[in-house]
Parts: C-alpha cells; structure tokens; sequence
C-alpha cells in the first residue's frame, strides 16, 4: 500500500487531541503530507497562555493516553471487540494549535470589484468553499478533480472530534482564586474559537491536582469553571495528585469511555450533512466560473459523497455502512459519465485509477472486518479484471510494463491488508498440525450452489507476495522489450519525438521508460532488488505455515535472481543448501535439481570454492541429468583446472547424500562361513554416467566390514600391465582379483600402516558399463561381519575426490552368474540387505568337556567340588586355557576358586556373577586329556547356581585362529533338614534359695544367683536328601541371651521309636533317612544371674547339625534357626509332675499327682486350690484349700488318684486363683506322663 498516500489506505479513527501534557520535544510528529497549506492558511487558531502541566503524574497521564492510541490495532472486528468499541486516534499537541479554514478566501480577483454588471446591477456575491472542494480555484481538483486525499488527512489529522486540554489546579487556599480565574478565561478562549469555527468538536477540560484539596472546596471550584466555560457535567475531569498508576489507567478509560458516544455523533453529524448536499442531486454553484468546458458532472459530486460517507462510516467503525458506501461509489466512478470521460493522457486518469484501486481496497478491509474471506478475494479479483478490460478498452492496454507493475502492486496490497487485519482464521494453528492453516474456507453464508475455484479462497499472505513477485518479474521482460529510442531521457532526444512519444506508455504505478531501464548506464528501477525483498517476505509466511517444498522453490527464484544480478556469493549461500535437499532427490524433482546444479555450476565458476566445485562436478555426471557440456567432457581435466592453481584441493561426497554416476555394491556368497574357510565375494562397479562422457579413471576402491574382517583395497592397474582375468562383453565384465597382504602391494598410499589386503584391478569405469570383481578371502575371526563403506577414490596430481557409500540397510544384493558368457545378475535374498551381512561362525571344535561324579543336588553349607576333564580330540597338539564362571541368583550365595592352592579367588564381574581368573593349561597333545578342579564353599542359601567352564586354545599349526569350547552345568543347592520344635517346662529338682538368707559375701562374680527354669525342647528333624545321611553330632546353641540371664543345654538325644518319655535314652543315630523325621531331646535351663531381677528372658536359639554323607568322610556343619524363646521367671506357675504310688503288684494302680507352686516375685501371694472330682478316677487330697507363699518361694501340694482306666491319659482340673487379683494360672508339665493340649487342659497318664 505504498503507491498510495497514507490517508488514503489507514483505516479512520475518531481523532482526540490532547493538548497541555507534552512540550515541544514530545509532541506527535506531523508528516508533511498533514502539513498541506490549505489546512493551516486562514485556520482558526488556539492558544492558550497557561502553561503545560508538568510531573510524574503529568508524564503517567500522557503515557496512558499513548497506550489508549489504535492505530496500530489489527483491522478486524476483534479488535474493536476487544477495546469494547472504544478505539481512538490520540495525538498530543502544544499550546498553540490551528483547526483548518472551513472556506477558501475569496479569489484575488474578485468580480465584485466591478462596480456593475452589463445590466447595470451589482455582482452577485461569491459563493465560497472548502479550500479541498473542485468548485475553489485555489484547490488541487479545480475543476473537474473528483477527490483528494487532503479530505481524508484534514479529519483524521487536523479536525478532532474531542479537544482534551489539561491544567494544574491549585492546592494553595491563597492563590487559588486567581489561578482559577485564569483557567476560567482560558477555557472560556478556547470554548469561543471552536464555537467561531462551526465545527461540533466537543471540548474536554482535565483538572490534574497539584496537592491536596477539600471534597467540599474541590466541587465548588469545579462547578464554578464548568459555568463559567459552558461545559457540561461530562465535559470536566478531575485527577488528584496522589493518583497510582492503576488509578492513573483507570481515568483516562473512564474519560475515553465518557467521549465514545459524543464522538460517535460528531461523525453521524457530518455524515447526515454531507447525505442532505448528495440528496439534492444538483451541481453546486463554483467560486468562479471555469475557463474549461469540462467540469465535473453530477455522477462526479455523488461519487465524492458516496465516498465521503463511506470514510465517516469507518470513522464510526460501522464497517457494513462504509462497505456500502464505498460500493456505490465505486460503481458511479466506473460509469461512463465519470470515469469514461477522462482522456488517458490527462493528469486526472491517474487520479481516478487511484481513487478506484482506494474504493477497491477499502471494500476489501472492510469485507475482512466481517470475516469474509472470499467475498474479498472475489472483490481483489473482480477489480484487476475491471481495471484490465477498462484499460485495453479507454487505456494503454495491458501488454506493457506499468499494467505488470500495477498487477504487482495490487497483489502487495492484498498481502498487507491480510496481513494488517491479522485475519483470526489465518493466524490460529491447526490443533493437528500445530501449523498455520494455509488458506480459509468459503464462509458458510455463501449459498450451496456457489462454488468457489481455490484462486478465489482467502490465502496467507506469502501466497499474494508471490504472485507480486510474478508480476514483477514480468514488468521487468516487458521493459527489456521496450526499443532502445524510447529508453534515451528526453534531453538526448527531439522534443517532437519526446512528445509523440509521451503517451505510449502506462507509468501510472511505473517510471517513465527511460528510468524504468535507462540506456545511459544510469541507475534505473531495481526490479532484482523488489523481486528478492518480495520473495524474502513470501518465504517467511510459507516457511510459519510448513509448505516446505513452496519455500524451497522460492529459495530457487531467490538465488536465481542473485545470479541474474551477478551477486556469485549470494546465490551460491542459497543454492548450495538447496542442492543438498535431501527432499528434491526423494521426490524426483530432477529437472529442478539440473537447473539448480547448471545455476550453482555457473555461481562456482566466478568464485573460489573448489570442494563444492568437484562434489558438484561429480554429481552433475549422473545420468539422471542432461548434458550441459559437448561430448568428450573429462572429469579429470575439470579437477585438474580446478586445482590448477594454490594448494592441493580435497573433497569428500557422501552418497547416501548425494548423486554419483557410479554405484558400488558388495555381496557374499553365502549367508554362513566357519572361521579358516575361504570365503567367495563380488564387488560391484556400474557406471550410470552421462553417455557423451569421457571414462572415469578411478584410483582405487576401498571396501570397509564392520567386524573382523580387514579392509580390501583394489588398485588400479598402471599403464601396460594386462587385463587377463578378464570375462565379459564390453557392458559387463568379470575380472578375477587376487587380494595380498597390503605391503605386498607398491600404490598402497590411502591404506597406510592398516594390515588390510589389496590388489590390483582395471577401474576406468566408461557409460553403461558393469564391472564384477570376485574375490576371495579368508575369515580369521568369528562374529557378524557386515560392509560398512565402500570408498571411491579419484586422485591426482593436486586433487583427491573421495566418494562413500555406507548405507546398506534398505539395498538388495545381486549375484552375478556368467551364461553363455554373459553375465547375468541374480537376487541372493528378497529380504532387504540379504547378503550385504554374513555370520562367521567359529571353527567346530573338537575339544570334549566332562563332569564325571556330578551329583543331582547339593546340600547348603557343604563343600563342592567339580572335577571337568578335557579331551583333546583334534588332529594335533592344542595349547589350551580356561576360565570359570559362576552365576548365581543371590548375591554372595557362594564363593567359587580353583581347588589348587595358591591361585588367585573369584572376583565379581557384575551383580550375582563370579569369574575365576583365566588358568593356562599347557599344551595338550592329541587324543590327550587333563583334569581342571574347581571348589565351591560357604553355600549358606539353598538357591540353583550355572558353572559355566570356557576352554579356549589354539592349535599349532594354526596360532591366529581361536577355538573356543564351553560346558554349562547347573549346581543345585538344596537345604538338607528342616526343623519343628517343642518347648516344655520341667520342675527344677534344685532347692531354690530363701528369701530369708542372704547370699555369701565370698562368691564368683560369674556364678548365677537366680532362679532357674529347666525345659525340655523336642526337635522334629526332616530330611530332604536324596540318600541317607549321618549325623556325627547335634546340639542346641544360644545365639543371643536377653535380660541378664545364662543359658545352657545338653546334646541332642535321638527318640527312639515308641518311646514316651526321655527317661530311656540312646547315643545320636548314625543315618537319618530321606523324607523321614527323626525326634532329638534337649534339656534347657535358663538361671537368672542376679536373684530377684524381674525382667523377662528372651533366648535366640539355633541348631547346629554335624553330618556327612556316607561316601565321604568330611563333616559339613548344617545351621537351622530355632523359635525365640520368651520366659517370664517373676510370673508365678504352677507344675504338676506324676508318678506311679502302687502298694502291691496284684493292687489296683495309684498314682501320686504333686502339684508345685512357685512364687519367683517379691511379693507375698495367696492362691485359693480347689481339685474337681471326675468320673475316670478318685482321689485323696485336700479337696479345696488357700496357700500362701512368701516371695521366693515355692510349695507342694500332694494328690493320689485311683484312676478306673489303665493306658490311658485322664483329664486333672486343678484350679489355681490368685486370692487378690483374681487370676486363674495355668497347669503347666514339669515331668514325663503329663501333657497339656491346646485348649489348656491337663492329662495324665495312668
């Protein structure tokens, strides 16, 4: 929108001028086309004495008003929206300011000067008008202009529709009378000039404080300037002195908010004035009759109010209306009466194409006001098409330069307009892309059966930018055309000739001919500058919205225009990374690609870049491309000019990455080989190079493996030395290659001190030919062996050109077979990279591994050994070394080592795995065999560990192959016993000591003096082996003593089979048998150390079991972990303990029930005994009694029972009850023929 002056295309605010917070230094610029000379000449003038206020508060005041300023608000209905309607023009003015004339002055030459006219009356008065008005002589449209942009500049930037002018307001009681007076008289000057002028601008007084100020004090003044000046209650603001920046803020809101409905009739008022002067559909009366007969008719005065309202429409941002407006005018500026009538050759045509592309563009801003997009689009296209046919019919055609520069400019303005309206459905991402969207859609409004074309759908900008940037390229063919005559400026040329001339060419948008594109080497238009800045500007928005390849394209244009302008370091900045696009080649886009590399080649040939030089000179061999150079070009010769002069030049081309006229491939034969086998490959050389091209004479070919396979390097043959290992027709050809260790080989630069294997081949590669070279060779290494690059070299005497290929995934190997001695290629495999990947497996080996004597299970806690035994069965002396690992699911489950001394233990390799260091064996001779032991201990945790033994050696003859052998074998370790346990108390036969007696004043400090409790605990033992094993020894052992107490106990006795009691016992059993439970008797007692001391003892208990196997002689230690025994030694108990009590043989069988009551407490106790009759006995005894005990102490008390059963348990119920606290104890056993069951009743055997 820059052909157009700026009031002519901005949109139109309602303008407020703020007058007495800025001085000179901060007041609005004004440009000069605001500063015409009929604006000011004979205006009305304001001034006023009183000075600007000045301050923090003043500076925070005028700031907000700048921060309330739209004009640079995006032009679309949201913005309004936003600003809740109230958007506004604010500028800043000083003291002084003049409004412009609403009349021009009267002519210098009057006709009422004379005194007569020819009938003798008097002149008729003058009839005078706006200084802009095509009826004033003194205006620029005198007399049949139509509009101009002064209009448009006079009310958006010299008339306001508010006056906002501000003051101090004094706080000092003494002088505040004066200074008000004053502000009266200013107020009441500024009131009297607007009211002189006739113009509605409504005056607005803002009273800033300068301290404080009575509520009372500060209302009577106010009243007393607004009465003063005539002002209304919404025309006078107060600001107190302490106001806040939020304070500060939410004041000039309120005042915008106050002026939005005055202002808006301000522009309704002008708009119904200047509706009343279209309505009388007459011509007015001019100033003074024009000398012309042509005068601007009265289509032309409608198409000036028509525009006129559509402009006071925008002021009220009624866009519908304005849009309207502007339609009307548009369409009465295009009738045959206005526009028509224009000769082409007048000033006044390029004058009215102006107001119509303004007509068009306002349409279009306000159409995109409302969100319809395509709407616009139709208008942007129905008025070029309008213009094109009004031209080729009234104008200067279309086949020119100016109808292109027009073409562009009205594309740039769509672009701006899209871009200043900051369109919403244009500039809000797509959720699924998280892009831009590139066009909108026909809006919903639009009838079903109106289909829009895509030309007709709202684009982005870069899409108008590029359609400038055509048109500007075409404007710069059509000026090339332009003869040679017409392009001399006219001093060099008659003026008859200048004049006939002077109307052939459109230069309405345009520069006349001979400065469009001079021919005096003058500067003349830059169209490479305008295209490059234009497509600059489109690659940024199609860049935001993804269209990558649309931006690629542009970079072409760009750098393309860079070379048109001969600027070789530019084009070759964008053209380099275009040429290396890895898209372009995906795609196919061959043709762009030749162009681009022709262009690129051009760039390269004018500047010093040698290594993009030879990887393009390279590339541009393929045959994907045409030839640009003559038959018998030579790619040597190109490198050799290249390198002609300064250092020796270097390049390397990846081609996964790039182009190349020849493709290598390498296949092997077969998917599998075994280690010291020969092993068949092809490599593969085809030329897909240019067919008029000289043959490529490559340097040497290397081939790289991932694995351990070494390097192959092929040489080529040097001048003489025969090709007669070559099979083949001349487009395809075997040739066998013998491969030799590296430094067998002379030329062997590139491969340096690398042990890899070379030989010599023919490399010169022409057009369309295949070359196969097989080889052969040895794999010394197992593993995965895969190609990993194949390198193509091209030397010479200053330059080396290397070109690699290293991506094989996605390729599919041939195999090359000759028939009838031709050779013909064969797919290896359908899968991808079949045969670029082999598999070396290692040489068979023949070395046996045993485990004689490996047993089914272990057992936790015993010693393991394993004895491996190797067989050499080879076919010679092996020299041989193993390794050991242990894996183990626990960490620290067991430890392994070599069983002969003196070698260094196992070390942790990782979690749960133990590697024994390597041991070297020897040399084993053939069908010999040794013996390797290993020992495995501490196997605490019963869990399965994997001994794994690798045997690796080498045999004599062949001390570079490695053979390895390896045996895995599984050590299960399982727990040998597991354990139940009973606990049951026993009477202490022992005195227990008194209460009354004090302890010895000499005694061992180590002897305890406390009361003991014995137990008898019963071990269940079971046996989990898979074989008898015996037991040498068990015992019961406390691992840990709570509460100031000693323990001790006997070893362990085995119950034999039957027995009842532990009155009858044996020696330990000599074999325990697998999945039976052998029964082992302990005694236990626990004596407290110091007598009296009430703390319960708590015993951890484990047993410990000394076995072997029957085989073997070793003693393992087994630890089984036993309940925690709690005893409570100051509780009181009682103990029942029987016997047998007969009087004769032949007599019935009594028995003698004794029934001890103990008191370990300090306490003096009472128990209530009662003994309940029952049918299976009688017995004799106190049937109830009380017992009292003093503390330590203990007392018995005697039953016989006569029981009528014989082998048979009897139920006894005792009651025991504490005579104070009411507790009833439990019968606990103290000796063998009684039992307790888990209900707590007690039986005795009789």
């Amino acid at each position: 929108m820059n052909a157009y002056p700026d009031d002519y295309t901005l949109h139109n605010l309602p303008l407020l001028l703020v007058s007495g917070l800025a001085d000179g230094n901060h007041s609005t610029p004004e440009p000069r086309s605001r500063t015409y000379p009929f604006l000011q000449d004979g205006g009305f003038m304001i001034r006023i004495d009183a000075p600007n206020v000045r301050g923090p508060l003043a500076e925070q005041l005028l700031q907000a008003f700048n921060s309330q300023d739209a004009s640079n608000v995006p032009w679309h209905s949201r913005s309004v929206t936003a600003r809740n309607g109230k958007i506004y023009k604010i500028a800043t003015v000083g003291r002084i300011y003049t409004l412009p004339p609403r009349k021009a002055p009267p002519p210098p030459y009057s006709p009422r000067l004379s005194a007569t006219v020819a009938n003798g009356s008097p002149p008729p008065p003058l009839v005078l008008h706006s200084p802009l008005s095509p009826l004033t002589p003194i205006s620029p449209l005198y007399a049949d202009g139509i509009f101009s942009p002064l209009w448009i500049t006079k009310h958006q930037s010299r008339i306001p529709c508010a006056f906002l002018t501000c003051f101090s307001l004094t706080s000092d009681p003494h002088t505040s009378s004066l200074h008000d007076n004053k502000l009266k008289s200013e107020v009441g000057n500024i009131r009297s000039v607007l009211s002189s002028t006739n113009y509605k601008t409504k005056l607005v007084v803002i009273l800033i404080g300068d301290g404080f100020i009575n509520a009372s004090d500060l209302e009577d003044r106010c009243y007393t300037i607004r009465r003063s000046g005539g002002l209304d209650g919404k025309s006078i603001f107060f600001l107190p002195h302490n106001a806040s920046a939020v304070e500060v803020t939410e004041f000039v809101s309120s005042v915008l908010s106050t002026l939005h409905s005055p202002c808006v009739e301000y522009y309704r008022d002008l708009s119904k004035h200047c509706r009343r002067k279209r309505n009388r559909n007459v011509v007015p009366q001019p100033t003074i009759q024009p000398g012309v007969s042509h005068v601007l008719p009265l289509q032309g005065w409608n198409v000036r109010y028509e525009f006129k309202l559509g402009v006071l429409a925008e002021f009220r941002q009624e866009m519908d209306a304005a849009c309207r407006n502007y339609e009307t005018a548009y369409d009465a500026l295009f009738s045959p009466e206005v526009i028509e009538t224009i000769a082409d050759w007048s000033p006044r045509f390029h004058e009215a194409r102006s107001l119509a592309d303004v007509m068009a563009l306002r349409i279009i801003r306000c159409l995109l006001w409302v969100d319809q997009g395509t709407t616009a689009v139709r208008s942007w296209i129905a008025h070029r098409e309008r213009v094109r046919d009004f031209l080729d019919r009234r104008g200067k055609g279309t086949d020119n330069y100016g109808w292109e520069a027009w073409q562009s400019n009205w594309a740039t303005v769509m672009a701006d307009l899209v871009s200043r309206s900051e369109y919403p459905l244009l500039n809000t991402k797509m959720q699924d892309v998280d892009l831009l969207p590139i066009f909108v859609a026909a809006e919903k409004t639009s009838p079903v059966v109106d289909r829009s074309t895509p030309w007709e759908l709202l684009h982005h900008e870069g899409y108008w930018l590029d359609i400038a940037r055509k048109c500007t390229a075409a404007r710069r063919k059509w000026a090339l055309q332009i003869p040679d005559e017409d392009r001399q400026s006219p001093g060099r040329s008659p003026a008859s000739m200048v004049a006939s001339k002077a109307h052939l060419y459109d230069t309405y948008l345009a520069l006349e001919p001979y400065r469009e594109v001079p021919t005096d080497g003058s500067d003349g238009y830059d169209h490479a500058s305008s295209i490059i800045s234009q497509l600059e500007d489109a690659i940024k928005y199609f860049s935001e919205r993804g269209q990558l390849r649309k931006v690629d394209l542009l970079r072409l244009e760009q750098a393309l225009e860079h070379v048109r302008s001969e600027s070789w370091a530019a084009a070759i900045d964008m053209l380099q990374p275009l040429w290396q696009n890895q898209q372009w080649r995906r795609s196919g886009w061959w043709q762009l690609l030749q162009k681009l590399g022709w262009s690129l080649l051009d760039c390269l040939s004018q500047s010093q870049n040698p290594e993009l030089h030879m990887q393009l000179s390279w590339e541009l061999l393929s045959g994907v491309f045409e030839s640009k150079t003559g038959p018998g070009f030579d790619l040597h010769e190109v490198l050799r000019n290249i390198s002609a002069e300064g250092s020796p030049q270097f390049a390397a081309i990846d081609m996964d990455q790039a182009l190349s006229p020849i493709f290598p491939s390498f296949a092997f034969s077969t998917h599998d080989v075994f280690v010291g086998e020969p092993l068949e490959c092809q490599l593969t050389l085809h030329s897909k190079a240019q067919e008029t091209l000289a043959p490529v004479r490559l340097s040497e070919v290397k081939v790289v493996f991932e694995g351990s396979l070494n390097p192959i390097y092929l040489v080529a043959e040097e001048a003489g030395e025969a090709g007669s290992n070559i099979t083949g027709s001349s487009s395809a050809n075997f040739q066998d290659v013998v491969l030799q260790d590296s430094n067998l080989v002379k030329r062997m630069s590139s491969a340096g001190a690398i042990v890899s294997l070379a030989g010599k081949a023919d490399l010169v590669m022409p057009s369309s030919c295949t070359k196969i070279f097989r080889l052969r060779i040895t794999p010394r290494e197992a593993g995965d062996v895969a190609v990993a690059s194949i390198t193509l070299l091209v030397n010479g005497p200053n330059y080396s050109l290397a070109v690699t290929c290293s991506d094989f995934e996605h390729s599919v190997a041939q195999w090359w077979e000759t028939k009838n001695g031709i050779p013909i290629p064969r797919l290896l495999g359908e899968e991808s990279n079949a045969y670029n990947k082999i598999t070396v497996q290692p040489k068979p080996p023949k070395l046996q591994i045993e485990v004689p004597g490996l047993r089914r299970a272990y057992y936790a806690n015993e010693t393991i050994e394993i004895a491996f035994g190797l067989q050499n069965d080879e076919e010679e002396a092996a020299m041989l070394s193993v390794t050991v690992r242990m894996i183990s699911p626990v960490e620290d489950s067991a430890r392994i080592r070599w069983l002969d001394p003196g070698i260094q233990d196992a070390t942790n390799s990782e979690t749960g795995v133990l590697i024994l260091p390597p041991r070297d064996l020897g040399t084993i001779a053939a069908n010999e065999s040794t013996t390797v032991s290993v020992c495995i201990d501490e196997t605490v945790v019963a869990v399965d560990h994997e001994v794994e033994l690798v045997a690796t050696y080498t045999l004599v003859s062949e001390p570079e192959t490695v053979l390895t052998k390896s045996l895995a074998i599984d050590v299960v370790v399982i727990r040998p016993f597991e354990a139940n346990y009973d606990f049951v108390p026993r009477l202490d036969l022992e005195p227990w000591p008194s209460f009354f007696q004090a302890p010895p004043i000499e005694r061992d400090s180590s002897t305890p003096l406390g009361l003991r409790h014995r137990y008898w605990v019963t071990a269940n033992l079971y046996s989990f082996a898979d074989e008898p094993l015996t037991i040498e020894a068990i015992i019961l052992t406390a691992t840990k003593v709570e509460g100031s107490a000693t323990c001790s106990s006997t070893t362990g006795m085995v119950r034999r089979p039957g027995m009842e009691s532990a009155q009858d016992k044996a020696t330990i059993s000599s074999s325990v048998l697998p999945d039976q439970t052998t029964i082992f008797d302990f005694e236990l007692s626990l004596q407290k150390v110091v007598l009296g001391d009430r703390h319960t003892v708590g015993v951890d208990l484990a047993l410990e079991i000394g076995w072997r196997r029957q085989d073997s002689n070793g003693v393992n230690t087994t630890v089984l972990e036993v309940p925690k025994l709690v005893a409570a030694m100051a509780e009181p108990r009682v103990l029942l303990t029987a016997s047998q009590a007969t009087l004769s043989a032949s007599g019935p069988s009594v028995h003698k029930l004794v029934f001890t009551l103990e008191n370990p407490s300090m306490h003096f106790l009472t128990f209530n005994v009662s003994l309940d009759a029952a049918e299976d006995f009688a017995f004799s005894g106190p049937k109830a009694c009380s017992l009292s005990l003093v503390p330590i102490s203990r007392q018995s008390l005697t039953y016989r029972i006569l029981p009528n059963k014989r082998d048979k348990w009897v139920e006894v119920h005792l009651n025991v009850i504490d005579a104070y606290f009411g507790q009833t104890l439990r019968i606990l056993p103290g000796g063998d023929g009684v039992k307790v069951d888990k209900k707590g009743k007690v039986f005795v055997k009789v």
